[in-house]
């Protein structure tokens, strides 16, 4: 089976009464929201689609995680946000002015990138569910259990806990109301709904928790407190928390003995990275590369072909560099294959989960994004000009390329393509290089030329071009050798570069006058 099919059969055999099947995600938007974290999304949201496909209910949900308290400035948020350590995200200024604060600044793109990927999720901020007191049954019960939580938090420790520390263990983290922040302790507690505590500020007050919020469940209580609270069914989690002694065995421990429910089933997953860029995948640096950035380069259905294609524990990553021409041409054989029905049934299985769309036909590009990155450099974008280029090279530009990879493979050329990709045709001919060029190279030109003036078709143009150079009485290895400076000084006449596009298709695409302009400069 498919690894999604798998794991949603794992959870209808786990739950098989439940009449709704949640499955769930979510972050702390403490920074900027990286691609590695639409693992997390895509992982659960694949598990809803097979449950869907297996007739069952099924409901994505996203938690932002809001409530957390500011516990670390990123590299690209000001040093003077010190002053806010300790306070809930949601309440800290958006440090950029662009938002009403902290927490939505980082949660803005992700939920703006989420349709474009066929990401329909039911979105949860815990700081709207805490403020209006809506977990105040979980936090009691933590509360009036809060010494069989110390003994199970304390049994994963090494050295244990003593009496005193687990006498004295609250599960509950307090802001307090005057300076808004969690430098509290809890004082007393009357087992009931009264609780009093002190903050550093000097401030202290007695609440009454079931009509009033004042604060947060440590996390690895509020996560199977929510847990029963939104009835999760299934759960990735990273694979940091799904070792041995880790959050998920902790939390899952706890919501066995503490709130008396069977947890989730969970999978693991293991984080991605970025090829041929400097983009680090950590939202305290500030500098990692975000959804909205990966949409501008690659299609959406590849996206998720990416995150489908393999298991979730399995390591990948997204290209930046000339490997991006790879990964469309793989993703362009993939749909020729599957469109020829020459894929096994897992294989076939897996493009159900890269649409982005229930009803969506997928089609390869016919044009390949390695051609269009070219010619839309040399086009500069002008769609009547780039059909004129793509047809004369014997291809053909649809809509579907115009509205959806023309723009990635322009955006692509323009911020990451490596030097040798980035074409810019010189506006006049280059005598100064002409004139240093040897004799045989200029009888080479006059030759190619004489000739293009009367040829202007593909095949013979590309027969044309490795004919040239050739002498008689050279080996093999020597006429490659001869080609590849012949074909080096076209490249220097017209792009000022050693390499480029494939000369043929490159010069239909520049068309004859143009050609004939820079390789035979007068003088």
């Amino acid at each position: 089976m498919y690894w999604a099919d798998e794991l949603a059969k794992q959870t209808v055999e786990k739950f098989p009464e439940r009449k709704k099947y949640v499955c769930a995600c979510g972050m702390t938007p403490s920074g900027t929201v990286h691609i590695g974290h639409l693992r997390e999304v895509l992982t659960s949201e694949f598990v809803m689609r097979a449950l869907k496909d297996f007739k069952k209910d099924a409901e994505l949900i996203w938690s932002w995680d809001d409530y957390d308290r500011f516990r670390k400035i990123p590299q690209n948020v000001p040093k003077d946000f010190e002053k806010y350590l300790g306070m809930p995200i949601c309440n800290i200024p958006d440090p950029f002015d662009c938002h009403d604060s902290y927490a939505e600044h980082f949660e803005a793109e992700l939920e703006e990138s989420l349709p474009d990927l066929g990401i329909t999720a039911r979105i949860i901020r815990q700081s709207e569910m805490y403020k209006k007191n809506a977990y105040f049954e979980g936090i009691k019960e933590a509360m009036q259990k809060r010494k069989k939580i110390a003994e199970v938090l304390y049994s994963y420790k090494a050295k244990g806990g003593t009496k005193e520390e687990i006498e004295n263990y609250y599960p509950l983290n307090v802001y307090c109301e005057k300076c808004k922040k969690d430098t509290t302790q809890i004082t007393d507690y009357d087992e009931e709904n009264k609780v009093s505590y002190k903050c550093e500020c000097g401030h202290e007050e007695t609440v009454d928790i079931s009509k009033k919020n004042i604060g947060k469940l440590a996390w690895r209580v509020d996560w199977p407190m929510r847990w029963k609270y939104e009835g999760v069914s299934f759960e990735p989690a990273g694979r940091d928390h799904i070792s041995a002694g880790g959050s998920v065995d902790v939390s899952s421990h706890l919501a066995r003995d503490v709130f008396g429910f069977e947890p989730q089933v969970f999978q693991g997953y293991e984080w991605i990275g970025i090829s041929g860029g400097t983009h680090k995948m950590s939202s305290s640096t500030g500098e990692a590369f975000t959804p909205k950035m990966l949409l501008e380069i690659y299609e959406p259905e590849l996206v998720r072909w990416f995150y489908a294609r393999v298991r979730p524990l399995s390591a990948f990553d997204f290209a930046l560099d000339d490997q991006i021409i790879k990964n469309y041409a793989e993703w362009d054989e993939y749909l020729k294959n599957y469109n020829e029905r020459k894929l096994d049934e897992r294989s076939r299985r897996i493009l159900y989960f890269c649409k982005t769309g229930n009803n969506q036909t997928v089609e390869p590009g016919s044009t390949s994004f390695r051609q269009l990155a070219s010619f839309a450099q040399l086009t500069k974008g002008n769609i009547e000009l780039l059909k004129d280029a793509i047809k004369q090279s014997g291809g053909e530009l649809s809509n579907r390329d115009i509205e959806v990879r023309l723009p990635r493979a322009l955006s692509w050329s323009e911020k990451y393509a490596p030097a040798e990709y980035r074409i810019k045709l010189k506006e006049t001919p280059d005598l100064d290089y002409y004139n240093q060029l040897p004799d045989n190279q200029k009888e080479n030109l006059n030759k190619l030329t004489s000739i293009l003036s009367e040829n202007w078709d593909h095949d013979k143009l590309s027969a044309i071009l490795y004919e040239i150079p050739k002498r008689p009485n050279l080996t093999e290895e020597e006429i490659k050798a001869q080609q590849r400076e012949f074909f080096k000084v076209i490249y220097n006449l017209l792009i000022g570069a050693d390499t480029g596009p494939r000369l043929a298709t490159f010069f239909l695409a520049l068309g004859k006058e143009k050609i004939l302009d820079l390789l035979a400069p007068k003088s």
